[in-house]
This record gives structure tokens, C-alpha cells and sequence, in this order.
């Protein structure tokens, strides 16, 4: 047999070289599994940590005349008002400032646009990110308007008899038109634009053969909607009720809110259900995003009601009793956030409480700065950017 110069024979030392290796590996995997395992620890921890206080990292001045709305915006805020709109980014300066008049203004946002119109007039102005980017004097009244992440508006337009939908570019060319008709195709309700400017849904309430009929109608103005009669691709009825609102979740996947539920359908170029959901309790509150749809129905109890939230494929992912008297619940990524004049509660998505805390003025916008602590906050008297911090103080 073979040996080295230290006498130790080449097998035995072979055979020790691949235990060595082994017990490495081994080393390494113990090593990398309680890396994996502390970095879970440290995440979930993160994930359900329950705050108590804040601290205010940014602010500035906020001057509120009556009627200012607030939408999320970027990072940071658009406030609109009858006198015009304002963006401010997230730690309280002005990116941009356009004037206009307007009786009822509504508005829309969607990535760097913002579109605000004259509800009942005739007026729409739209925004960019640098400010005004273009206008529109439509002919008939505004019912509610909805902007892509192209800049295209959706127009659902009202007259006496008739009412119709127009698609607008930025610079106000006309794209499309529906038109209808009130006695043949009842009333209309809502609209919604896809992310991309080229789908479309509509709620026609209609009671043409005397009874009570829901429509939820379907439009692609894309390719695929060149091969449909009036690019309609899709329609579906409610008999004796109606479906107060439709909305795109993303670009592909879209919700019809009927009185008792919703259907989830899936839409990259035609309409297919992923699920019907119906509840046996009165909606109170619809709330949904990119990732999740969902709503607050009535439990019968004096001060309760119930959170129910779905996934993209229709899978109840929440299900939680609320004892909270909201005026306002939205979904912000993965936080439910829910607040009254001057409290507010920010639950995850898995029912955790991250932030509960009655503030010393009111709150008139709260959303996500990041995912983790900060927010916006904005109030009669200012808007900030605030930390969330585990004491109070």
C-alpha cells in the first residue's frame, strides 16, 4: 500500500479528507438554516410589530379652505379642492400647483397622471408629473372620470335621455365613444379604466322590461376588441339588483360589486370569472388594491362588523370583527387602514393590530410612505411625513 511521506497510508487519508468535507458542509447547512431560521424570526417579528407612538420626521403648513379631498399620490399626496390641485411629495414640498373652477370636482390617479373633473359640468383638467398636461370641455355633464397610467381618460357623460362613455388622449383628442340609451339601456352607474387605457367596464342600471335589471358590460379597444360589435366583449345581468361599482384590482384582474357580493373576473383581453363571492350580510364597505378585494359587512350588533378579505383567486385570506366606527377603510399594499375624525387603527393582513393611536388633531388623509413605518398624514393644520415608533411618546 501506497504512503505518504509521514507513513500514514494515501486511503486513510482520503477517507479523512472526505469526512472533513462532510462535517464542512454539514457546518455550513447548520450555519445557513439558522441564518434562514433568525432571518424569519427577525421578519416575522418586523412584520406583526405593534406600535405605540410617532415621531414626525417632516411637515409643513397645510391651509384647507371647505371641500379638500386628498387621493395618494407617488409617495405623497394629491389635495383638490373647487379652486384647483396640488401635488406635494412626501415630506411636505410642493411638486406642483394647477388652478382651475369648479363646483363639484372628482378626481383620479393612476402612476405619475392625475385627472380632476367637474362633477355635473363640463370641465376636466389633467396632470403629469411636472403639472397641467391637458384639458377637456366635454358636451355633455360629467357623471365620473378615471385616468390610465397612459395618461387616457374615461369620461361616463350624462344628458336627458341619453348618456354615453368617451375615451380621451391627453391633449383631448377623442379615442372613442359609447353611446346609449336611457329607455333601451337604462341608467348608468359607474366605470372603470384599466391601468393600460384599453379596457373598460360599465353599470348600467335598467328597468326596460318593468323589472329591476343589473348590467356590468365589458370593452376592449385594443386589437382583440376590433373583431366586437361596438368592441363589447363581454356583458353580464343581475336580476333585481344592481352593481353599485366596478373596479380594475391591476390591469388584468377586475371586480364587480353587486349589492350582495362580487365577482372577480380575470381581464387581460377578455372577460373570464375567477369567482362569485356573495354574502348573506348588507355591505357597509367595499375596499380593495392591487392584491386583494374585499368588504365590511353589517353583523346586526351595535358597534361590530365584520372585515371579510379575498387573494386574486377568490381565497378568503381574512376574516375579522371590527369594533371600530371608521369613516374611512382603504387597502394600502398589505395594511388595512381605517380611521374616524382623530383615530385610527392600521391592521396587516393577517389581522394584526400595527398601529392604533387617537391623534390631537383630525385626520383628513393617512397613507404608506414605505413598508414598514412611515406615512404621510395629512390634517387641517399640516401635512407630514411620520415614523411610527414601538413607545410612546
Amino acid at each position: 500500500m501506497a504512503k505518504d511521506k509521514d507513513k500514514q497510508p494515501v486511503r486513510d487519508y482520503g477517507d479523512r479528507k472526505r469526512r472533513v468535507k462532510k462535517r464542512r458542509r454539514f457546518v455550513i447547512l447548520i450555519a445557513v438554516f439558522a441564518l434562514l431560521i433568525g432571518g424569519s424570526i427577525y421578519l416575522y417579528s418586523l412584520y406583526n410589530k405593534n406600535y405605540k407612538g410617532f415621531e414626525v420626521l417632516s411637515t409643513m403648513e397645510n391651509t384647507v379652505d371647505g371641500g379638500v379631498k386628498y387621493l395618494h399620490y407617488g409617495n405623497g399626496l394629491l389635495k383638490y379642492s373647487q379652486d384647483g390641485a396640488t401635488a406635494i411629495d412626501k415630506d411636505g414640498n410642493l411638486k406642483w400647483n394647477g388652478s382651475y373652477e369648479m363646483k363639484k370636482p372628482t378626481a383620479d390617479v393612476c402612476d405619475q397622471y392625475a385627472v380632476v373633473a367637474d362633477q355635473g359640468g363640463t370641465s376636466i383638467q389633467i396632470f403629469d408629473a411636472n403639472g397641467i398636461a391637458g384639458s377637456i370641455s366635454t358636451v355633455y355633464n360629467i357623471i365620473k372620470v378615471e385616468i390610465s397610467q397612459k395618461g387616457v381618460v374615461a369620461a361616463l357623460l350624462e344628458t336627458k335621455g341619453s348618456n354615453s362613455i368617451k375615451l380621451y388622449d391627453v391633449d383631448g383628442t377623442e379615442l372613442a365613444e359609447i353611446a346609449t340609451n336611457v329607455v333601451e339601456n337604462g341608467y348608468p352607474i359607474d366605470i372603470t379604466l384599466s391601468n393600460d387605457g384599453e379596457k373598460l367596464i360599465t353599470s348600467y342600471l335598467s328597468v326596460t322590461t318593468g323589472e329591476l335589471i343589473g348590467i356590468a358590460t365589458f370593452y376592449n379597444f385594443g386589437e382583440v376588441g376590433q373583431n366586437w360589435t361596438d368592441r363589447m366583449v363581454g356583458a353580464y345581468n343581475f336580476n333585481g339588483m344592481v352593481a353599485p361599482r366596478v373596479a380594475f384590482i391591476n390591469n388584468s384582474t377586475a371586480c364587480v360589486f353587486k349589492e350582495n357580493g362580487f365577482m372577480m373576473f380575470g381581464y387581460s383581453e377578455m372577460p373570464s370569472l375567477i369567482k362569485e363571492i356573495t354574502f348573506e350580510k348588507n355591505i357597509d364597505s367595499i375596499l380593495y388594491n392591487e392584491e386583494y378585494a374585499g368588504a365590511v359587512l353589517e353583523t346586526g350588533e351595535t358597534g361590530y362588523h365584520e372585515l371579510i378579505i379575498y387573494n386574486l383567486k377568490g381565497e378568503k385570506v381574512l376574516d375579522k370583527k371590527l369594533d371600530f366606527d371608521y369613516t374611512n377603510i382603504y387597502l394600502e399594499d398589505n395594511e388595512i387602514i381605517m380611521y374616524d375624525n382623530v383615530s385610527c387603527i392600521i391592521m396587516k393582513m393577517n389581522g394584526t393590530v400595527k398601529f392604533n393611536y387617537t391623534f390631537d388633531s383630525n385626520i383628513a388623509a393617512l397613507y404608506p410612505v414605505n413598508d414598514i413605518s412611515q406615512y404621510i398624514l395629512a390634517s387641517d393644520k399640516a401635512i407630514s411625513r411620520i415614523s411610527l415608533v414601538e413607545k410612546s411618546k
